[in-house]
């Protein structure tokens, strides 16, 4: 079946600056420039043909960058654009996390290991990075894989990387990652994580339901 919507999650160090050269080069018509859009910022082009409509957005609530492809050209439109891009892929996303955490754990530990000490600090940016990555490059059938990182996640000492699995929730809400955001809203320790938990259930259960 042809796919006639496709996201690709740009990585931290290829900027806007980078992706309007790409635009640049492959002569795209402008639709709209920083037009505000739920909490993102969005550029928008037509492809040349006319068979395909590309979204650049800066995502104010993830702090990741990703480019939307729609329409009946979306396929032809993410081969071109692709290579020409530094994208995550769901399996680096992931990869990523496990490692960020499986460093937070040794270091949390006391761990001063010649393996820590050779991956480095523990960045907490480096880990909601790659929470949100994994959850805006994931599609298609429930994944076990990515359950079982949020659920690590969603287990987390930090309640800002708890609360990232509330908020990447509500753009992947798969029924296993609601079911993690239903036990935060019910156990969670920190008021503001429970708290946004079931302001985001609530919202799902109201799109559910078409109201």
């Amino acid at each position: 079946m042809t796919r006639s919507f496709i996201r690709l999650v740009l990585r931290p160090e290829f900027g806007e600056h980078d992706f309007k050269l790409v635009v640049w080069d492959l002569f795209w018509n402008l639709l709209d420039l920083g037009r505000k859009e739920d909490g993102a910022v969005v550029d928008s082009w037509l492809t040349p043909d006319g068979r395909a409509e590309v979204h650049y957005v800066d995502d104010r609530t993830t702090g990741l960058r990703y480019v939307t492809i729609r329409g009946e050209g979306a396929a032809e439109t993410e081969a071109e654009l692709r290579p020409r891009c530094r994208v995550w892929t769901l399996d680096e996303a992931l990869t990523a996390l496990r490692r960020a955490a499986g460093r937070s754990d040794r270091s949390d530990a006391g761990d001063r290991s010649d393996a820590v000490d050779r991956a480095g600090p523990v960045d907490r940016n480096d880990r909601l990075v790659a929470l949100y990555a994994a959850a805006l490059t994931a599609e298609g059938p429930e994944d076990p894989a990515v359950v079982e990182a949020f659920a690590g996640a969603a287990r987390d000492d930090d309640p800002g990387i708890r609360q990232a699995v509330v908020v990447a929730t509500g753009y992947l809400p798969w029924p296993g990652l609601v079911a993690l955001v239903e036990e935060l809203g019910r156990t969670d320790p920190a008021d503001h994580v429970r708290h946004n938990a079931r302001v985001l259930l609530e919202g799902l259960a109201r799109t559910e339901g078409g109201s």
